[in-house]
């Protein structure tokens, strides 16, 4: 089963029940949805899979720039400021060239030039005033043209539905599928398409239409004009009749559908309604009231929804300055971060009622009931539009199930309800006046509705959701047979479940990783990957940052195009839809360029939300506390917190840590680190140690006894590797003939096993009281390595063969390894086991493994 949807879906709560109720049937259900965030998602909620689509509303918006040509479309063009100034300064040159000339002609001259003056100012006046008359005569044209419907097309006026259609229509094509429901009537077109190219091969499929609302009767707000909703009615019109079957969520609007469009049989009615069985009573945490800080006998009126003027919250606000004492609880679906909101809010401040109108967050849809519980009323003050005259409300519901009676406006179908039922007052639709009079009375009655509610359970019970999801199966039989869909033992409800990845373990396995591979760490590791993880694939991309250094990755992207070029990013992200199952998002960078923003954080999103496992990694430049460092050790180049590297370093550590430990705490994913010392400085995160090739760095250990030895110093970042110390020192003892000292920069990759090769001892670091991988490169070659390690770190990094050497004792140890030359072999050897322990990759590989599950 498939069903079309045109959001995306997250607060659709009738999609989403309808869903879960017929795959509780046996039925694989696929919902597509709209890619809201700008990226497609494939993701899991209980047995049901869904996707989202972005749009690209190309048609939409070719249509919307036609209409603005329209607008400001010119015959008679409107002279602009500057050229308005010109004409001023001309009559002026004119007026000073007859004073300054003189002669018989100068009052001559003088006068034409102010007639002339005259003229131009005049003939710019009328210019503005025809051009202002022709951008008025435009204006009320396309005032004239949105309100005719006689000849509404929803092909002229809906470019939005092929937008929809473009989008959808392959996903629609690629799927298995026997029925698409259609919700709404956006994707009418769509699945009846879909269903006649599946029976012209020959191949049984059915569609339905589930109408939502009375689209005769839609709203109108700006974008939507009578033409518009004139061609929505179009499109229902045609293609309601080539469905299977016909849903709709009232008795009164399905009698209409029927009546309308001269259906053969009465649309089966499947109310919006939650599940209403069980006392939701006031749960822990679920209190509007103590949300809002109101007494227990304060009078408390809620609304919860959708907000727009067609809901009427303005209504209810605008009546509370003849309630003194009243409040109003506002729960706005989907957030209170909306400029409808503001509206709202910016009313309550001009009637004086902001301490008594309290704008809340939605709570989950199982929820509702339970968290409302404890107001007095709630309200459903809808404006009258047709759609609105036929709707009874998922709250109206919702406000039953909770226990509390209700305040409605004189709609039709909720009118009827309240009052045959006596479970509230009704108010006249967008009258402040009546609306006043009914809360009064309602709130005179809340304990008598109050006990009447509660004793007349049996109210609800044609309306709970459980009876509405039998009904809807029942239509999927009549379409596919009774023996293909059971009526199950349990229903699912929302509570049940969460939305999550749907992991793509049917897949190959390819881990991607970038977007930095810093001095070759991420090949490295996608290397040790595929050597040590049967069946996975590695997939490497790089930055060119445009400097002398290159190394290898399956994709090297300049760092101009990665940045700012798009075609690339869409090239690239095609590219990872298509192939990875999981991947390693480098350096705290985004991964596809800034096609989902600046941070990793929206590129993380768009990754898991495909269904591919996603992990951090962040190396020292990332996250390096300067704090905890210099707190390590005494020689850290981080004691000045003022010293402009100091302070970028603090404060990128701070901006990313908070992001990773978002990431983290969400249960998104791993956050590795490259480094020993990282694990001190970042909180939960994994030890990724660095991997090298072994073959690659393989050579025999120095003997270390040439008579002057070689002391090779090749520092990444001359600051934090001390390289003003390493060079002081061997500078020194090569001038005494006991070393000769060789100090190199900007090395092709390519070349360093050789230079390491040469060397007997290698000084690595003296500053930041750790190692990274040119120590590991030395080590794995069997060379002496000389480093500052702290205690701290060498706990993370037990049997780190590095012979300790701070900037003080420097000089000495290495002073020492000539006079001791064995303990320098001895170094060597322990050198390249610690490195077989650590570092040839399998240990980061297994960890990999582990925690990005890798293997699945």
């Amino acid at each position: 089963m498939l069903m079309l949807v045109n959001n995306d879906i997250r607060h659709d709560t009738r999609v989403m029940k309808s869903a879960l109720a017929v795959a509780d049937g046996g039925a694989h259900v696929t919902v597509i949805g709209y890619g809201s965030e700008g990226y497609p998602e494939h993701v899991r909620l209980g047995d049901v899979e869904i996707y989202r689509v972005p749009l690209a509303w190309r048609y939409h918006h070719k249509a919307q720039d036609r209409r603005r040509r329209f607008e400001n479309r010119t015959i008679i063009p409107d002279m602009t400021p500057s050229e308005r100034r010109a004409v001023v300064r001309r009559s002026r040159l004119r007026t000073a060239e007859a004073a300054e000339l003189g002669g018989r002609d100068r009052e001559v001259r003088a006068k034409v030039a102010e007639t002339g003056a005259k003229v131009r100012t005049r003939l710019g006046r009328l210019q503005q005033r025809l051009h202002g008359a022709e951008k008025d005569l435009r204006a009320r044209a396309l005032e004239w043209h949105d309100d005719r419907t006689e000849f509404a097309s929803w092909r002229r006026s809906l470019p939005a539905i092929d937008d929809y259609e473009v989008a959808y229509s392959a996903l629609v094509n690629s799927l298995e599928w026997d029925v698409i429901h259609a919700h709404d009537m956006h994707h009418m077109g769509t699945a009846a398409r879909a269903v006649a190219r599946r029976r012209a091969e020959g191949r049984q499929a059915w569609w339905i239409y589930d109408a939502h609302e009375y689209v005769a009767g839609l709203s109108l707000s700006p974008p939507r004009t009578p033409r518009i909703r004139a061609a929505y009615v179009d499109l229902e019109r045609e293609y309601i009749g080539m469905a299977g079957a016909v849903i709709t969520v009232t008795g009164a609007l399905a009698e209409e559908l029927q009546r309308a469009h001269h259906l053969p049989e009465r649309p089966a009615v499947v109310y919006n309604s939650p599940v209403l069985d069980g006392d939701p009573g006031i749960r822990e945490g679920l209190d509007v009231r103590a949300d809002c800080g109101v007494a227990p006998d304060v009078p408390l009126l809620v609304y919860s929804g959708g907000i727009t003027v067609a809901r009427g919250v303005q209504t209810a606000i605008g009546a509370l300055p003849q309630l003194p004492g009243v409040h109003l609880a506002v729960v706005c679906v989907p957030t209170t971060k909306t400029t409808r909101v503001e509206a709202l809010r910016e009313l309550t401040t001009a009637l004086g009622v902001t301490d008594r109108v309290h704008f809340l967050e939605p709570v989950a849809p199982d929820d509702v009931s339970a968290y409302l519980a404890s107001a007095d009323v709630g309200t459903i003050p809808l404006v009258h539009y047709g759609s609105h005259e036929f709707a009874l409300a998922n709250k109206l519901f919702e406000y039953l199930h909770a226990g509390i009676p209700l305040l409605v406006s004189d709609c039709r179908a909720q009118a009827e309800f309240v009052t045959s039922h006596d479970v509230g007052e009704v108010h006249r639709a967008e009258d402040v006046d009546d609306f006043a009079r009914a809360a009064r009375r309602v709130l005179d009655r809340v304990p008598e509705l109050r006990r009447h509610i509660a004793d007349n359970p049996q109210m609800l019970a044609p309306y709970d959701w459980n009876r509405q999801a039998q009904s809807l199966r029942e239509v999927y039989r009549s379409l596919v047979g009774a023996d293909r869909l059971a009526e199950p033992a349990h229903s699912t409800d929302l509570s049940e479940v969460t939305e999550e990845p749907w992991w793509r373990d049917d897949r190959p396995a390819v881990l991607g990783i970038g977007a930095s591979n810093l001095a070759g760490e991420g090949w490295g590791w996608g290397k040790a990957v595929e050597r040590n993880v049967p069946g996975v694939r590695a997939s490497v991309l790089g930055i060119d940052m445009g400097g002398p250094l290159t190394f290898p990755a399956d994709e090297v992207v300049p760092f101009s195009v990665f940045r700012a070029n798009p075609r690339w990013a869409a090239g690239f992200a095609e590219r990872i839809e298509a192939e990875w199952t999981h991947a390693l998002i480098e350096a705290g960078r985004p991964l596809v360029g800034r096609r989902y923003g600046r941070t990793f954080v929206k590129h993380a999103d768009a990754l898991r939300a495909l269904g591919i496992r996603v992990g951090l990694l962040l190396h020292g430049h990332d996250v390096r506390s300067p704090e905890d460092t210099t707190r390590r050790t005494r020689f850290s180049p981080f004691t000045d917190p003022l010293e402009e590297s100091t302070y970028q370093l603090g404060s990128r550590r701070a901006f990313l840590l908070q992001k990773a430990e978002g990431f983290l705490e969400a249960g998104h994913g791993p956050v590795f680190v490259s480094s020993p010392d990282l694990a001190l400085d970042v909180p939960g995160a994994i030890w990724l140690p660095v991997a090298v090739d072994t073959n690659i760095w393989e050579a025999e250990p120095t003997s270390f006894d040439r008579e002057v030895p070689v002391v090779l110093h090749v520092p990444t970042d001359t600051r934090l590797a001390g390289s003003e110390v390493a060079d002081a020192v061997g500078r020194r003892l090569e001038a005494e003939g006991l070393i000769e000292y060789r100090r190199l920069e900007n090395v092709l990759p390519t070349a360093m096993p050789g230079l390491v090769a040469e060397a007997d001892v290698v000084l690595d670091q003296f500053r930041i009281g750790t190692y990274g991988l040119r120590a590991v490169e030395a080590m794995a070659s069997g060379r002496i390595v000389l480093g500052h390690v702290v205690d701290e770190v060498r706990a993370q990094a037990p049997g780190c063969a590095i012979v300790e050497a701070d900037p003080e004792t420097l000089e000495d140890v290495l002073r020492g390894l000539l006079t001791d030359r064995e303990a320098g072999r001895r170094a060597a050897r322990a050198g390249v086991e610690f490195v077989r322990e650590h570092h040839d990759g399998r240990l980061a590989a297994e960890l990999l493994d582990e925690h990005l599950h890798l293997r699945r």
